[in-house]
């Protein structure tokens, strides 16, 4: 699995499966489904990702800030 975090527009990234991409669906909450051809969830982006993480579940946000600098 592949995390990121994009600080400035406060997304959220992570990516499951190396297969092809065919499409996404946005979800009223601001995440993003990414699915392959064969109609398997193969990532996802969590937009306002500061408002959905908070408290001890921010820590998620927190790792993947520290694997991009890493």
């Amino acid at each position: 699995m592949e995390r990121w975090y994009d600080e400035e527009e406060d997304i959220l990234g992570l990516h499951f499966q190396d297969k092809e991409y065919w499409k996404s669906i946005e979800l009223s909450n601001g995440i993003v489904i990414d699915i392959s051809e064969e109609g398997e969830i193969i990532g996802m982006e969590v937009h306002k990702a500061s408002d959905v993480f908070s408290g001890d579940v921010k820590k998620v946000i927190d790792m993947a800030k520290e694997m991009v600098k890493g």
